[in-house]
Parts: C-alpha cells; structure tokens; sequence
C-alpha cells in the first residue's frame, strides 16, 4: 500500500498507507496532517501529525471510506512522507538525491 494524503470533503487531510476500490477507500495506520502557523517572525509554517482514532482497532487494520466523502488523493512530498514513514510506517526514509561521485 502506497502512503498518500487524503483530502474529504471537509478539509481535513490526513495520510496513511491507502489501498483504493471502486466505491471505497481503505487507510490503515492514519493521522491528520495539521499545519501550524509560524511562531515566530524567521519561522515559516510547520505541518504536524494528530492522531486519528488511534485506540481503534481499526487503526492498523484499516479504515475503509466512501470514495463520495474524498475530494483528492495526493502524493505526499517526500519530507513529509518520510517523517510520517519514521513515526508509523518501516522507517525507511526515501533519499532526497543521489550524489554526484
């Protein structure tokens, strides 16, 4: 299962490992992606992970949506894909380049 963001139709996004149907959506290990303001004036904003029914059983099996509730599946860029792969997923984080020999 590939990780993606999610977007509903109620502007909440989150990401997790997503295997798609024809009518629904299945996510397992998912949290909300949360942007925070700057906190300061050098700052830019940040973007923060919130657990998403984490107590459920659920929460590793997988949730499954109705494709109707989905505005967009997304890619996330890598930065965020690897900091949700390290606190959920293998940890294994995806290089940003290949360098030069």
């Amino acid at each position: 299962m590939p990780t993606k963001l999610i977007t509903f139709k109620t502007n909440h996004t989150i990401i997790g490992d997503v295997e798609v149907s024809t009518t629904t959506t299945k996510v397992k290990l998912p949290v909300q992606v949360v942007s925070v303001p700057p906190q300061g004036p050098n700052e830019g904003p940040k973007v923060v992970f919130s657990p998403f029914i984490e107590f459920a059983d659920e929460f590793r099996t997988g949730f499954t949506f109705k494709n109707e509730d989905i505005l967009m599946i997304s890619t996330p860029v890598r930065e965020l894909a690897n900091q949700y792969s390290k606190m959920f997923g293998s940890g294994i984080e995806i290089a940003s380049s290949i360098p030069k020999l």
